[in-house]
């Protein structure tokens, strides 16, 4: 099962998907935050068949759904909502800064959107993968 991840933000959206195996991240594209979006993340749900995404939220430095988080969860609720495919929100902190951090260049802001998502997505799957092997 591939697994989609998603930075939301006000202007763009961050994109990763996972292998079959759901152990790696890979990003994938940026698009606009419009009134396209929808039909962007269909297009791309069908395209590698997802059946969960993974969406970031800014939670706040103590660990708290602050506004910013619930704006995110209001704008990932009137994208995802006419589909029917589990929705799970991961902490998203710093993933901004991660990419920044690792260039050794000012990367373009869609760069540090689709690589953001590609962390998020890594971070979730890392969570996941770490709950079935504690069951196991």
């Amino acid at each position: 099962m591939r697994i989609l991840g998603l930075d939301i933000g006000s202007k763009r959206i961050g994109v990763a998907v996972s292998d079959e195996k759901e152990i790696i991240s890979i990003p994938v594209e940026v698009f606009n935050n419009d009134g396209k979006a929808n039909k962007n993340l269909k297009r791309l749900i069908n395209k590698y068949s997802i059946k969960k995404i993974a969406v970031g939220l800014p939670y706040t430095l103590k660990g708290e759904i602050g506004s910013q988080a619930k704006n995110i969860m209001a704008m990932a609720e009137s994208l995802l909502n006419d589909l029917e495919i589990e929705v799970d929100y991961v902490d998203e902190r710093y993933t901004t800064k991660i990419p920044l951090k690792i260039s050794n260049r000012r990367p373009a802001d869609t760069e540090i959107d689709k690589f953001s998502a590609s962390i998020i997505l890594s971070d979730y799957l890392k969570r996941r993968n770490r709950k079935i092997e504690d069951i196991k």
